[in-house]
């Protein structure tokens, strides 16, 4: 025994590890160097991939052979594994909302013969809250092949729907409307911070479900007893989150088109920052979150594409070697649709290596082992021969000629550009000489800062005629 518990705690958890693994590689842990601290921790806070329908995801009420509800559901129950597994023409697929979770329900074809059942039509069916309206889909068999046996539910359904159980939808909506005032009056007595999204009744009028969003747990006991007395049905209370929360409302994304969750995705599917950056796109969370504050549900779409396609690169930071001289470098980038890497060499002193920075195509990486290798080789450029090439050359453009009749009175034809420099303004020439010698205009005797010269130049001719007296 004492053996045996040695060798288990020797043993490694391998489903651990794997778990551990593959939550480092769909992660972002390390801050990129060129991002600040609260753009990361807003990443890493849209990356949580704990939203999605919490009332018709609750796996814990799905058992084999157990009802689908514990209160509604009627006689709806799961198929139990001592159950046969259906056949794909006993099988109908419906949604109780767009775009919502697609559940299987079995149909025998000998009822479908009776009352046909196509897409696009309604039928009543119990669902887990109860009864509701739904809508039949196209089947698909390799969707078929895919479900377990326990995701089939047998004695849900019960009938096609009827022009009575719309109108009496109908009805019910604007008694939804008026039970969200009713809950958004009682809200504002209480004091509860919450937002309640969505009001819903079931057909047979036994239940209003309220669908709320709010940062934390709530206490809502007092809300439910005054609820209960207005409305004199069963309350029943949901709290969703914020993908929940932009699906029921609706709206339209950055690309212009309405919300892939409102229309297409019948499930959520979660979506990490390495697909982002697997996809050499910008890591700022206003461009690769959505309305809801969540990562884009379309970076997983060309997400599978993307790993495969990665699988002949090797990872960025990775050392990869030249083939002929082996010298060692870094991967800095991976571009899939360009279909090249670039590397960066460090400098060598000793080798006389100097810091390079380059870019290889997909052709020339090879994986030898663990190692990856590269065949630096440069393509020969095109040799054009000259002898093949025709000239072209450019026509020049035909004058048209003077005809006198369709010359107007006073057209002389065209004039000659020599006339035109005749009278052009000619600048004036650039005085080059130094300043001293420039010519000075005259002088100002205005100024008042300016000396009187009462310096008198004498004439010498007059000193001649002096002395000559």
């Amino acid at each position: 025994m004492e053996n045996n518990k040695d060798n288990n705690e020797k043993r490694p958890n391998n489903r651990n590890n794997y778990h551990r693994n593959n939550y480092k590689r769909n992660t972002l842990n390390k801050k990129p160097s060129d991002m600040t601290e609260e753009e990361f921790r807003r990443l890493q806070d849209m990356e949580r991939n704990d939203e999605g329908f919490k009332d018709e995801d609750n796996v814990k009420n799905k058992k084999a052979g157990s009802p689908i509800a514990p209160l509604g559901g009627g006689n709806a129950i799961y198929f139990d594994y001592d159950d046969e597994a259906p056949d794909f023409e006993d099988i109908i697929s419906i949604q109780f909302q767009d775009a919502g979770k697609i559940y299987w329900y079995f149909h025998k074809r000998e009822k479908q013969e009776e009352v046909p059942l196509k897409n696009g039509d309604y039928i009543v069916a119990y669902s887990e809250r109860g009864m509701e309206l739904a809508k039949v889909l196209n089947k698909s068999e390799k969707e078929f092949k895919k479900q377990n046996k326990i995701n089939f539910i047998k004695n849900g359904y019960i009938r096609k729907a009827t022009k009575r159980d719309f109108e009496k939808a109908e009805r019910l909506k604007e008694n939804a409307a008026n039970a969200k005032r009713v809950i958004d009056r009682i809200n504002k007595d209480i004091g509860i911070k919450m937002k309640v999204v969505k009001v819903k009744y079931t057909l047979d009028d036994s239940k209003a479900i309220f669908y709320f969003s709010a940062n934390g747990r709530v206490d809502f006991r007092e809300l439910i007893k005054r609820l209960a007395y207005e409305l004199k049905r069963r309350i029943e209370m949901r709290q969703i989150g914020v993908r929940d929360t932009t699906k029921m409302m609706g709206g339209l994304g950055p690309c212009g088109m309405e919300l892939c969750c409102c229309k297409v995705l019948h499930n959520f599917m979660p979506v990490s920052i390495k697909m982002a950056k697997d996809q050499n796109l910008s890591l700022n969370p206003n461009k690769i979150s959505g309305i809801c504050g969540r990562l884009f549900c379309c970076l997983g779409y060309e997400n599978p594409s993307y790993e495969k396609a990665l699988r002949e690169y090797p990872e960025e930071e990775t050392a990869v070697y030249l083939k002929d001289t082996q010298r060692k470098g870094y991967v800095k980038k991976v571009n899939v649709i360009s279909e090249n890497i670039s590397v960066v060499f460090p400098e060598n002193h000793s080798r006389n290596e100097k810091y390079e920075e380059k870019t290889f195509p997909k052709d020339s990486i090879e994986k030898n082992g663990d190692r990856w290798l590269l065949n630096d080789f440069q393509p020969e450029p095109a040799v054009l021969n000259l002898k093949d090439v025709e000239p072209f050359i450019v026509k020049d453009k035909e004058q048209p000629k003077d005809n006198k009749k369709n010359k107007k009175d006073g057209d002389n034809g065209p004039k000659n550009n020599s006339s035109r420099n005749r009278y052009r303004r000619r600048r004036p020439k650039q005085n080059n000489k130094p300043a001293n010698e420039r010519k000075q205009g005259p002088q100002n005797n205005n100024n008042p800062n300016k000396k009187p010269n009462n310096s008198v130049k004498k004439d010498p001719k007059s000193n001649n005629n002096s002395q000559k007296k």
